[in-house]
């Protein structure tokens, strides 16, 4: 269910890491340039396993297949939370960053669904702010109407990043969390090099940091920059 490379955005760089728990996780993530700008996907079910795993790709292809009909973000949203409201047990739902960024604006408009806080490293400032999730997790209950999405614009090299709780909850042999400042602390440190090499960077500090201790949750991070020069 993940993509088999990464899409090619123009003045972007972009990359997706996903490091299961288990053989079959229920993290997911989907990065792919449709009509309406850069899809952008990430998704974590309760549980572990092959169940969770089937959740994130059923929320996978409703949403594909709605917007390949033609629908928008918002109807997107409420009909395939009002889906899995209907098929999913009542004590399992899903936590999703669900958006696109509009590579000509550079704007990213989006619903999150219980999944975040999601961080968007400001270059200029060199600072990192954390946006909140927005509504509760897909399939919690159905909806009649969705609330409108929210936005923000990506300056140039600015980041977005999301990262699922698997990494700020992440834990040492000691009882501490890795943390939002862990996160934010190793972003603003390798925030000059590639994507993929600050993604590398995110999971060799977790490594350091647990120690010898045991992965308890799937790890799923996806990076996008502009460009400098965009």
């Amino acid at each position: 269910i993940l993509p088999e490379s990464m899409p090619r955005v123009p003045g972007y760089d972009l990359v997706g890491m996903l490091r299961p728990a288990n053989h079959t996780g229920g993290d997911m993530f989907d990065l792919v340039s449709l009509d309406q700008g850069l899809f952008v996907l990430l998704g974590d079910a309760t549980g572990h396993g092959a169940g969770p795993a089937m959740s994130v790709t059923q929320m996978q292809a409703m949403l594909r297949v709605a917007f390949r009909l033609g629908a928008s973000l918002d109807e997107a949203y409420q009909h395939t939370n009002n889906q899995l409201a209907e098929d999913l047990p009542e004590d399992r739902f899903v936590t999703a960053f669900m958006g696109f960024l509009n590579p000509a604006t550079h704007e990213v408009t989006y619903h999150s669904a219980g999944q975040g806080p999601i961080l968007h490293y400001r270059l200029e400032q060199d600072q990192c702010d954390w946006h909140e999730p927005t509504t509760f997790p897909l399939g919690s209950i159905e909806i009649a109407g969705v609330g409108k999405h929210h936005s923000f614009t990506l300056a140039p090299g600015d980041i977005m990043a999301l990262i699922s709780d698997g990494v700020s909850e992440y834990g040492s042999l000691a009882g501490q969390l890795f943390g939002q400042e862990g996160v934010a602390r190793v972003l603003r440190e390798n925030q000059g090099r590639s994507m993929a090499e600050l993604g590398q960077s995110m999971l060799d500090e977790l490594a350091r940091f647990g120690g010898d201790g045991a992965q308890e949750d799937d790890i799923t991070i996806v990076l996008i920059r502009r460009d400098v020069h965009c």
